[in-house]
């Protein structure tokens, strides 16, 4: 007796195996193009968010009650809202930087003997270094969220022998001190060191990035590719003199100490 079903002449039409979107998505992410495509994405909405992150930051050179409430709203008003965002975006970054390794690892594998009269000779210092960029930044987008979000790996002297973690900071009205944790790390000169050479590295990455992201789109041609290639400055010298500026300004003492439990940060 067979087994096989019989399907109703007039019911849903059957779904074949590789038609699902399982399969469809494991080769489309496998494929070259779908990869191209994906890191492209991927990479011009990260770029995105770099922009609206800087902004936010800026808010520290209003005062303390303007980033302090800001911070507030974000962790508070949005709650579980913001951890889906922040998976969101670590999920992105990692398929990103993911997807980006393996095109370069099969770019490589391809022609293991290289050119005898090699194109790069032509390209930029910022498309040469795609990926070692891109590992550095995502180095320190880990480093990032471990000093200011999750560990708060650096501790501040709020009054004599009293030592606390910087996520235990507290303004006036009990919040989250964001603004005091900010000038308590960028004060610190070799973490803002740090901070202005990732910035840089940053700048080297989107320099290329973006437009590249463009052109993998299909929409850099001859008719706009001025605009794009000038797109691409822009933003990426944006995101520079904006984080920049923090990290510069704080150090210069545009965004001063507050007083904490009678004593200067």
């Amino acid at each position: 007796m067979s087994s096989t079903t019989v399907r109703h002449p007039k019911g849903p039409p059957a779904l074949k195996s590789d038609r699902q979107a399982a399969p469809f998505l494991r080769a489309f992410f496998d494929s070259s193009v779908g990869a191209k495509v994906t890191v492209a994405l991927t990479g011009l909405g990260l770029a995105g968010f770099s922009v609206f992150h800087m902004i936010g930051n800026l808010k520290v050179f209003q005062g303390p009650d303007a980033i302090n409430s800001y911070a507030h709203f974000l962790t508070h008003s949005l709650g579980a809202l913001l951890w889906i965002a922040r998976a969101g975006l670590l999920a992105i970054f990692l398929l990103h930087l993911a997807l980006a390794i393996r095109l370069k690892l099969r770019s490589r594998a391809a022609r293991p003997i290289g050119y005898a009269y090699p194109g790069s000779v032509q390209a930029t210092v910022s498309s040469r270094t795609m990926i070692w960029s891109g590992a550095v930044v995502g180095l320190f987008v880990l480093f990032h969220l471990a000093h200011f979000t999750l560990l708060g790996l650096q501790s501040v002297e709020v009054e004599p022998g009293k030592v606390v973690n910087y996520l235990e900071l507290k303004d006036k009205d009990g919040r989250h001190d964001v603004y005091n944790m900010v000038v308590a790390g960028f004060t610190t000169p070799w973490l803002a060191v740090l901070y202005i050479v990732a910035q840089v590295v940053l700048f080297v990455h989107l320099l290329h990035g973006v437009q590249s992201a463009f052109q993998t789109l299909g929409l850099k041609n001859n008719r706009f590719a001025p605009l794009i290639r000038l797109l691409g400055v822009a933003i990426a010298a944006t995101i520079l003199v904006g984080n920049l500026g923090i990290v510069i300004g704080v150090w210069a003492g545009l965004a001063p100490p507050l007083l904490l439990y009678g004593k200067a940060l």
